[in-house]
């Protein structure tokens, strides 16, 4: 978790998981690229390491904590993979064991909301099935739509996996790969992790 830079995902993630909309805080401006195109790396994905430990609660404050390990990020990760992009998400401990896990990949930020678009997937499904969302803003602006897809998410032990046909997603278009995840638990609490291509990858282990 970056701190005390926060990424837009991470308002986003909590406002979803208190069943609100989105929110932006301390964003940095992503720029436009070409896509795949492009010869900037982030053009086609990015990986993100992310220090252990830095579970928090407070978007104001450092994260320190490292229970529940199923929501803290190791390492997250979108590939443009042949046809696909393909998500992986390797956390710090078993991901079924954290308290209604939820995991969600931004890309773009909410300044250029028309330009991005997020992936969100929690086991909401039938007998305990991992659903897939996709959440994208009209082109004129307004509120976000989500459309449910059939792209089948993975979960082993600490890793969390999935593959979405280019053709189910809007184009990449900037250079922004956010990654969020939080676990609620049953007195609504909300505890979360992020890691973001937007803010410096930290050295030592707390954010």
């Amino acid at each position: 978790m970056r701190k005390p830079l926060i990424t837009g995902l991470v308002v986003v993630v909590l406002t979803l998981a208190a069943g609100c909309g989105g929110g932006t805080k301390d964003e940095a401006v992503v720029p436009n690229t070409l896509g795949p195109s492009s010869n900037l790396p982030e053009a086609t994905g990015f990986t993100c390491p992310d220090p252990t430990g830095d579970i928090g609660s407070d978007l104001k404050a450092v994260g320190t904590r490292s229970d529940p390990a199923g929501i803290d990020i190791v390492t997250a990760a979108a590939q443009i993979d042949g046809d696909a992009l393909a998500v992986t998400y390797t956390m710090a401990g078993p991901i079924m064991a954290a308290p209604s896990p939820f995991f969600v990949m931004l890309q773009g930020d909410g300044t250029a909301a028309q330009l991005s678009f997020d992936l969100r997937t929690e086991p909401t499904g039938a007998n305990g099935a991992w659903v897939l969302r996709l959440g994208t803003t009209p082109p004129g602006g307004g509120i976000e739509t989500f459309a449910t897809l059939s792209a089948p998410v993975t979960v082993d032990g600490n890793v969390l996996r999935y593959r979405v046909p280019l053709t189910d997603i809007p184009p990449i278009a900037t250079l922004g790969w956010n990654f969020g995840t939080t676990s609620t638990a049953a007195d609504n609490s909300v505890l979360f992790d992020d890691c973001s291509s937007l803010t410096p990858t930290p050295t030592t282990s707390g954010g």
